[in-house]
């Protein structure tokens, strides 16, 4: 774990900090801050793994649903699960009395029901320090059914300190999808929900609106540069797609309108295959990626003038994108330009 300024982070991102406070008067669900019990029972289950890394899980943590008796001790694997527990939201607190390595962590999980909630609860190493925000990305989302997003965080400590390289534990809410140790959220019902990250005293939530399966939405698509010399040159084109149905890459491609009526069609490559999230399960699909391709744009073959001036060339160029259901999108037309030569300057003396 590395420390730096968290300054300039998520720049222009409204950051909230929320203490999380477990010990609040004034609610109906007694001393420890929870709400009153709706009818019937509910079952936590989950996996307690280290924050900074949570492919390490944590064995012998006590995970006790506070002001409801509920309590568990966590296997070999890390995995435990509680039972006939009160439905509505609950603190969640983790203490790790037999590791010499962790800590704490503490949540609040909303729990239903007749259902199974699972959380993943990361744990911070010993000695860091105590996280007091949060910064998230992105705050306000909106995705299709099957669609992921990988959130991203920033934790804040003390003094501003950027506390690096963790994660918090994340909860989902409102029955829209889930979210892994990782943050990344599984749209799985069309409606409203929410993502909340916990970590130390700090909590952040984001909200995320899951519709109906729609065409693949293209985010940005780009061709650089714009105006190239009369020797034409190299242009880059890139785009970012996402789509909940899952986009495979050969399905991703480019057009450009060339002088004469010709029409080039480029294939484009993934280029943030570390990063971009994959189909589950299937090679070369992605629910959400960039893209790019390089072209060389020849040079410009207008026949100059008796004046020696040589008309620009013209191209367009546009994405065109169709998802694993068959539903097709286009981009807007990008337009750029191969220059024309000027004309001579006039000798001197004539």
């Amino acid at each position: 774990m590395h420390c730096r300024s968290a300054l300039g982070w998520l720049t222009g991102l409204t950051v909230a900090l929320a203490i999380i406070s477990l010990g609040c008067d004034g609610g109906d669900g007694g001393g420890d801050g929870g709400p009153a019990p709706q009818t019937g029972t509910a079952t936590l289950t989950g996996t307690v793994v280290s924050a900074a890394d949570t492919g390490i899980t944590v064995p012998n943590a006590v995970v006790t649903v506070q002001g409801t008796g509920g309590s568990a001790v966590s296997g070999a694997d890390g995995r435990f699960t509680i039972n006939n527990l009160p439905a509505g939201e609950w603190p969640v607190e983790v203490q790790t009395p037999q590791s010499e390595d962790y800590g704490t962590a503490d949540a609040r999980v909303p729990l239903t029901v007749g259902q199974t909630t699972t959380v993943n609860l990361a744990v911070l190493p010993l000695g860091t320090p105590r996280p007091q925000q949060i910064l998230l990305d992105p705050v306000d989302a909106t995705i299709d059914v099957n669609g992921r997003i990988a959130y991203r965080t920033q934790l804040v400590g003390p003094n501003n300190e950027a506390l690096e390289d963790l994660q918090p534990t994340w909860v989902a809410r409102g029955g829209v999808g889930t979210v892994d140790a990782d943050g990344v959220f599984t749209a799985e019902a069309v409606g409203f929900g929410q993502v909340s990250a916990y970590a130390g005293d700090a909590e952040r939530t984001g909200s995320v609106v899951v519709v109906a399966p729609r065409p693949p939405q293209i985010a940005s698509f780009r061709v650089n540069p714009l105006k190239l010399p009369a020797t034409g040159g190299q242009v880059y084109i890139s785009a970012a797609v996402t789509d909940g149905d899952g986009v495979n890459v050969r399905e991703v491609t480019v057009q450009i309108f060339a002088p004469g009526d010709q029409i080039i069609e480029l294939d484009m490559d993934v280029t943030n295959p570390d990063t971009a999230i994959s189909c589950g399960g299937l090679a070369n699909c992605y629910v959400d990626a960039s893209f790019g391709v390089t072209y060389q744009i020849p040079a410009n073959d207008n026949q100059p003038t008796p004046g020696g001036v040589q008309a620009a060339e013209q191209y367009s160029a546009r994405l065109l994108v169709r998802d694993r259901t068959g539903m097709r999108t286009q981009s807007e037309f990008v337009d750029f330009t191969v220059e024309g030569i000027d004309a001579p300057p006039p000798q001197p003396g004539l």
